[in-house]
């Protein structure tokens, strides 16, 4: 699927490529020539992917970076002030979905272009679109995908000659901050793009109507529709944010009554008029609570939140309840990103739980790091079975084991 992403983005001219997989780096590399102005790059981690894609942009070279749609919350600071700074050249933020995780409202949040797709098709036409709205009106965009059967198929991509734009760094503050004597003026602008942005959204052929009687389903995605009666009619909308007004309420005013399916309620939330709308399957679909996970007696928290916010969450409910036995799992890698000050505020508060670090190599490190703490209470792990020995601990203790998924 990442060779299909990267070929589609050639195609539309990207100069810069920033990921957070060094394997989707190797990946874009090996795309054959008549690309020589191409330059991608693997960064450690997600903000940094956005700033020095956001950077090129504001350079005037046409840029995209890629990421999990998971981890574009990573970056979500950076995201929003984009929005008012802008961009000097068409910039892609292509959110991959791996997981449960959409980015939906992001682009209500943030105020920017959102698109929802779900073929190798509709991705195609996105980021042609994309680039065109990005660039006319110097804003990013922000695409959502999911991994697509049809790449599998030959992607079927014609091949671009890339561009041959030269970098042009144009010295302006508005461009490198929304400072306060500019946030007016800026937050005005925006306003305007987007109200433009949405006249624009009318249009896209990416949203798709099909009627079929009088009772009607608005929905971001048609896999969301399996619950429903196929004699509904339906209105698929791709330019999830800013909502084409007129189309979604020329199609409501045509039905007696309106479904909404979709995971978040992004859509819901910007329909002028919900007299006959009804919320549907809005709200986390049909997914319903997850049970508990429990490990040998232990309440399992993970980083559902973000990098090491299992160690937060650890935190907290050990606060609100003493009694229960809570094991956090995270990953190195997050440990570095994220957890030290979480671990940190965990020993300056005196609160016990067990944190299982999943390590593959730098496992010495984190623990130099906490001996830097001056934590000592560290044990390896030469299999999952052995957390059980550690039920009844009533001090903070910190298990490694390599390669526990």
């Amino acid at each position: 699927m990442h060779e299909g992403i990267c070929e589609a983005l050639l195609a539309n001219g990207v100069q810069l490529l920033y990921v957070t997989n060094r394997t989707v780096e190797q990946t874009a590399k090996k795309i054959p020539a008549g690309h020589s102005s191409f330059h991608c790059e693997a960064s450690i981690n997600e903000k940094i992917v956005f700033e020095s894609a956001l950077a090129g942009s504001l350079a005037s070279k046409k840029t995209a970076c890629l990421l999990s749609s998971e981890g574009l919350y990573e970056a979500l600071d950076s995201l929003i002030v984009s929005a008012y700074t802008g961009v000097a050249c068409g910039f892609l933020v292509i959110a991959v979905q791996e997981n449960d995780e959409e980015v939906t409202p992001v682009g209500f949040f943030s105020k920017l272009p959102l698109l929802v797709t779900e073929s190798a098709d509709e991705f195609q036409r996105a980021v042609e679109y994309g680039y065109y709205i990005s660039g006319k009106y110097e804003i990013p965009v922000i695409i959502q995908a999911v991994p697509f059967e049809d790449w599998d198929q030959g992607s079927g991509i014609r091949r671009g000659q890339g561009s041959d734009r030269k970098a042009e760094f144009i010295k302006t503050s508005a461009c490198w901050a929304a400072t306060p004597k500019l946030g007016y003026q800026l937050h005005q602008e925006l306003h305007d793009k987007i109200e433009k942005i949405r006249d624009e959204f009318e249009d896209y052929e990416g949203n798709r109507k099909i009627i079929k009687d009088t009772t009607g389903i608005i929905t971001d995605r048609l896999s969301h529709l399996e619950f429903y009666d196929e004699d509904a009619s339906v209105l698929k909308i791709s330019t999830v944010h800013p909502l084409p007004d007129k189309l979604v309420m020329d199609f409501i005013g045509d039905m007696k009554e309106v479904f909404m399916a979709e995971t978040y309620p992004v859509i819901e939330f910007q329909i002028p008029q919900r007299s006959k709308v009804k919320k549907g399957l809005t709200g986390m679909m049909h997914r319903g609570p997850k049970p508990e996970e429990t490990i040998y007696g232990f309440h399992v928290v993970r980083d559902k939140l973000g990098h090491a916010s299992s160690i937060n969450m650890a935190h907290g409910i050990k606060k609100c309840m003493p009694e229960k036995k809570v094991l956090a799992i995270t990953y190195e890698d997050h440990f570095f990103r994220s957890g030290m000050p979480a671990f940190v505020n965990t020993l300056c508060n005196d609160v016990s739980y067990v944190l299982l670090v999943m390590s593959h190599d730098r496992e010495e490190e984190i623990k130099n790091i906490l001996h830097g703490f001056g934590f000592h209470n560290c044990f390896h792990l030469n299999a999952i079975s052995e957390i059980e020995r550690f039920q009844d601990a009533k001090e903070l203790t910190v298990l490694f084991c390599r390669g526990i998924g």
